[in-house]
Formats: C-alpha cells, structure tokens, sequence
C-alpha cells in the first residue's frame, strides 16, 4: 500500500513537472512567433515635445521609412510637458514589446538624470539603445530689437533674459555663462519652438537653440543669429561665426538625437527595429530630407548611442555638480 501511494504521489509529480514544462515551452514558441513576424501590429513612437521641433520633425521622417519598410503604421504621439519628463517617463513604464518606441534627444537622456534629484526614469536602466540618428548644432538667437550684433557684445550687454525649451537649452546656456563668465537668467517655455516664438515677440531677449527648431524664427526676420555653437562653422550658414571663434574659446555644443526602446525589449525585437532604423537612414530619401532640416545624419547603432549616452551624462554631471545647478520638478 505504501509503495503504491509512493508511486502515486512519484507519478503526480512527473505529471505535474511535464505540465509546466509543457507551458514553458509554449509560452517560448509564443514568443518566437511574435519575434519573428514583428511588426504584426501598429508601432507608436513617443515623442517628448510639442510638434514642430527637431525631435518630432526627426522623429516624423524616420516613421514615415519604418511604416514604408514594414507594410505597418508606424504613428507618433507627443507627450510634451515637464521638461520631456512625462514623454520619457510614458516610454520607459511601456510594455517593452516593440510596439512603443522612444525618439528623444541628449536633453532628454543624458541632461535630465544629471539635473533632476528625483527623476522618474533612469536613461541607462529603463531604456534599450536603438541607434543614433542624427545630430544638429545649435544658434545662438537674439530678439531683432536688441542692440547686440556678436556674441563679444552679447557679453558686454549685461543681464539679459534667456528662453529655455528644455534642459538641452538650459544647459547650453548655463555651459556659456560658466566659460563668458556672463548672467543671464534662464525663462522656461514648454518647449523649444514655444521658446523660439518668445523671443520673437520679446518677451525674452537670447535664446540657444538648435537649427530645425530655430528655422521659422531665422527665416521671419524678428530674430538675429549672432554664432553658432559648434567648433566648426555651419555649411549652411558660413557667415555666421563660432562661439569659439567669438571670444569663448573651446564652447562645443551640438545636439544629438536617437532612438530607445523600453528595458526588457526581447533581443531578437531589438535587433529587427536597429536593423531597420539603419536601413532607413542609408535611404537616399532619407538623408535628404533630414539633411533639408539641417540634421547631421550619424547612422549610428546601438552601441555608439550607449556610449554617447554615457559620455554625455558624465560631462554634464561635472558641469551640474560644479555649478550646483537644480531644477525643481
């Protein structure tokens, strides 16, 4: 009797064992299907600012190749607000299945960890590196009316009023008080082409932005560029001197902006949308048209975007750390 009961309880557990490697192995072929025929289904790429600006205007040219290259829609939701926080913090609580995508820009990942105490999201933890996709420099803009014609007499001005769209801006500004040693106080927009439309109407009168935001405000006439902010001169503005060349010897700031996915994507789902991504930006249509809003194609994978990432957050901590810059949240 013993021994039956032995055998009984012996063959339950066998049977039990089976049954749950049964399910494990079903749920692994689920999940080979689904890796394998990604996309079936809509992918959404979250943008972290209003519409208009570099991000979405990248973001908007790269969704266009996806959807053409995977017969699927590929669509763009703006999450703007709290200094790209909530688009960012929306991306990284997100299934991490393929289907929803993050376009975001060094402000968003490598500047906001460095600056918020208590951010929501960590870039390096809650995020897979997709691939980098462009890169684009920044202006320094000043309202028409303001008596500055060079980045020397912005200097000599005195206090002015600086708009912000976002901790890119922020940043940049603050790198350029720390080297000119100049005060200029920070005003914060909901967005750069929000911050560009406030210098236009003087309400602020300098603002640091990047080409494809600052377009329409270069082009209206209300605002005058004074330098740009790379080492090397713009090709398409060969007129307009460096800051480095304008008396702040070794400023470099360029904006970057790449692709992420959120922690825990399946591997082989990764590997599809990099592969992708990277075909899309070696499209000639592609390159035109990001090149016509004055981005600097880097066509950059995975691991070139961990490590600008990287590189990035530890040169932005020691500039906050040593200015003690906080922003409250």
């Amino acid at each position: 009797m013993a021994n039956r009961r032995a055998f009984a309880a012996s063959a339950r557990g066998v049977l039990a064992a089976a049954v749950a490697i049964l399910a494990l192995l079903a749920q692994v072929c689920v999940q080979a299907r689904a890796e394998q025929g990604y996309p079936e289904r809509t992918v959404r790429i979250i943008v972290p600012t209003a519409a208009g600006g570099s991000i979405d205007t990248t973001a908007r040219v790269i969704a266009a190749a996806l959807a053409e290259r995977w017969s699927r829609p590929v669509v763009i939701e703006n999450r703007p607000g709290a200094a790209m926080i909530i688009g960012a913090e929306a991306a990284a609580k997100s299934p991490p299945d393929g289907y929803t995508l993050l376009i975001a820009h060094d402000g968003t990942m490598a500047m906001n960890p460095v600056v918020y105490p208590n951010l929501a999201y960590h870039s390096q933890r809650d995020f897979e590196p997709l691939a980098l996709l462009t890169s684009i420099a920044e202006v320094v803009l000043v309202n028409e009316a303001l008596p500055v014609k060079s980045v020397r007499e912005l200097i000599a001005f005195g206090k002015l009023n600086h708009a912000s769209g976002g901790t890119a801006t922020l940043l940049a500004l603050e790198l350029f008080k720390a080297m000119a040693e100049v005060d200029i106080t920070n005003v914060p927009f909901r967005g750069g082409a929000p911050a560009v439309t406030g210098v236009m109407s003087g309400e602020t009168q300098v603002i640091f932005a990047d080409l494809a935001t600052a377009n329409a405000g270069m082009q209206s006439g209300k605002l005058r560029t004074l330098a740009a902010t790379t080492l090397k001169r713009v090709p398409r503005l060969p007129d307009v001197p460096t800051i480095d060349e304008s008396g702040v010897p070794g400023y470099d700031v360029a904006t970057w902006i790449g692709a992420f996915a959120p922690a825990g994507t399946p591997k082989a789902i990764l590997a599809k949308i990099e592969a992708a991504i990277t075909q899309a930006l070696a499209a000639r249509d592609v390159r035109a048209k990001l090149e016509a809003l004055s981005m600097e194609i880097r066509s950059g994978a995975s691991a070139d975007l961990r490590a600008v990432l990287a590189g990035d957050m530890d040169k932005w901590g020691h500039l906050v750390k040593e200015k003690n810059i906080r922003i409250a949240q």
